[in-house]
């Protein structure tokens, strides 16, 4: 099954794994560039550096990709080909050469062998322990002990290496465990490549449209969504999309809507997953967790609450997969979310909601923030205003009148409030607590509150498309308006393009009326990802991506654009 990608740009992997490779090169290990095999359970975290050998000669290679297999082509002859036969096990094989597995130095890390020549490997960093068994030619494992003198380590290096047999040939593999190690059954190499390549042909099975024009980028998005799935584990109570199988390995408070909204027509029961994800640990408060990984979560920021806002869309697009019990599930978890914010998050009780830090918001270093906080940002109100309004429906669907009208009321208080307290005459501003200093910008976060699109009085959405138009760029919205002196062609939040505040704008402006616009900032960022892939955010001039190279959320709102705006 064809599917090339860049490694560097794109990992390797597939659904439900915690398994990845991809090619590390600079500054990022210890032992130098080249293709890495990692494992997700508490991050990202390098097991080993993949190196064709033939005796004592490594040998350089080319590499030739699939959904199922990836393929090392060396110079000179032979191969090694690699597949992940199921969420816990990778299997690998060589013809003609053979492999040494380097593991980076880590703290605490150490091998001890298992009988039956398996070696085993505990990575403290993963929290996590590994199994290397030979399957067919011999396995030597070079792992010196070290006399304890600090807490650093208890090998100075781990080597495995693998040669071929009589006939040329090896195979091996790797299986994660977490405590005890029993030999899983081992299918034949080919067979587990099929195994996989039957899922990820189910899985393309009613992928969004796009036009011929954007077919491949639309496959590569497929395929960097379904890669980036890893099985429940700790903390994570279902399949989670990890934003990214590269850099940001962990699922966050407000980029998990973006992936559940990419799916509910191609996968419903996955989309569900998504959107409830952060449901699973919120706290005794209601507050969800900023971000988390199976081994860490982490409550100390927060993200702002777009969840009602995708839920609508969700139910739109997909009103069949919303049971009784899911309605029921949904209301609970966008109650007691927004329940959090009116108590937590308002000065004495009462008035718009603020943010305590730029990472409640999403929008990390916005020139919003620059004079302080708490801070009264526009669009804080505007979701919570909008997810007021969705919990308002939804109560009515569950039978629940009276807390829909409660809701409802309290909906149109707070954006009535929100343009009484933060509406300058064409622009909104933020406001600092407790002294209600006026915060004036030219963050496109101060636009934000379109999402309420016709909720809105007309003059304040006329004004507000007017003003996105400034943010315009060949490639979408710049989060900065690029004439001025804060803007950055690559400062996170204070310049670059980024698909949550484009979709965002775009739902929006299709709410009243804007169409056109919505739509060439929809074929904008359609073009951007095509050019560019799938980054987490782009140099708004340039078009340029920027960090990590393989953002689900980016890969998510490019498939829900491309069969509508291209």
């Amino acid at each position: 099954m064809s599917l090339s990608f860049d490694l560097e740009k794109t990992p390797f992997s597939r659904a439900g794994s915690y398994f990845s490779l991809s090619v590390i090169r600079g500054s990022w290990t210890l032992l130098g560039s080249g293709l890495y095999l990692h494992t997700h359970h508490n991050g990202s975290v390098q097991l080993s550096k993949l190196v064709p050998v033939k005796g004592q000669r490594r040998l350089k290679y080319t590499l030739e990709t699939s959904a199922a297999k990836l393929i090392l082509r060396c110079k000179g002859g032979g191969t090694i080909s690699i597949c992940i036969a199921d969420a816990g096990t990778v299997r690998i094989q060589g013809r003609g050469v053979g492999l040494r597995m380097e593991t980076p130095p880590q703290r605490w890390c150490y091998t001890y062998p298992l009988p039956d020549n398996v070696w085993a490997m505990s990575i403290n960093q993963a929290k996590w322990c590994f199994a290397l068994e030979c399957l067919q030619g011999t396995m030597t494992m070079d792992a010196p002990w070290v006399k304890r003198k600090s807490f650093c380590k208890e090998s100075e290096r781990i080597v495995a290496t693998i040669k071929p047999d009589a006939d040329g040939c090896f195979e091996m593999a790797m299986d994660e465990f977490s405590s005890s190690w029993n030999r899983p059954r081992r299918p034949e190499f080919d067979r587990c490549v099929g195994r996989v390549e039957a899922e990820y042909r189910a899985w393309k099975m009613n992928l969004p449209c796009a036009p011929q024009s954007m077919i491949k980028t639309r496959d590569l998005a497929a395929y960097t969504n379904w890669a980036a799935v890893v099985g429940p584990c700790g903390y994570l109570k279902r399949p989670t999309m990890l934003m990214s199988k590269m850099g940001m390995c962990h699922v966050f408070g407000w980029d998990h809507v973006f992936n559940a909204m990419a799916h509910v027509t191609h996968q419903p029961d996955l989309a569900w997953n998504q959107l409830m994800v952060m449901s699973d640990q919120q706290d005794e408060h209601g507050k969800c967790a900023d971000n988390m990984n199976d081994q860490n979560i982490a409550f100390t920021f927060g993200k702002p609450p777009v969840q009602g806002w995708a839920l609508r869309y969700m139910m739109r697009h997909n009103p069949r997969m919303f049971t009784p019990r899911r309605l029921n599930q949904a209301y609970r978890f966008l109650s007691r979310l927004t329940d959090w914010f009116l108590a937590q998050r308002r000065w004495e009780g009462k008035g718009l909601p603020y943010y305590t830090h730029g990472f409640d918001s999403g929008w990390d270093n916005s020139t919003i923030f620059d004079v302080g906080v708490p801070l009264v940002s526009p669009d804080l109100a505007a979701y919570l205003a909008l997810q007021m309004d969705v919990l308002a429906d939804l109560a009515t669907k569950i039978n629940r009148p009276r807390e829909g009208e409660k809701w409802r009321k309290m909906s149109r208080a707070m954006i009535a409030d929100l343009v009484a307290t933060l509406w300058r005459g064409d622009h909104f501003v933020g406001q600092v607590k407790p002294a209600d200093t006026d915060v004036d910008c030219k963050s496109a976060i101060t636009c934000m509150p379109i999402i309420l699109g016709r909720l809105l009085p007309r003059e304040i959405r006329q004004h507000l498309a007017k003003n996105i138009r400034t943010f315009l760029t060949p490639w979408g919205i710049a989060t900065e308006q690029p004439t001025s002196r804060e803007y950055k062609a690559n400062g996170y939040w204070r310049g670059p393009i980024w698909a949550p505040s484009t979709l965002m704008v775009i739902s929006g402006l299709m709410d009243i009326g804007e169409h056109t616009l919505a739509r060439d900032i929809g074929r904008h960022f359609c073009r951007l990802c095509k050019k560019s892939g799938f980054a987490e955010n782009f140099n708004a001039l340039t078009g340029e991506g920027n960090f990590d190279p393989a953002y689900t959320w980016t890969s998510s709102v490019f498939m829900i654009l491309a069969g509508r705006y291209c």
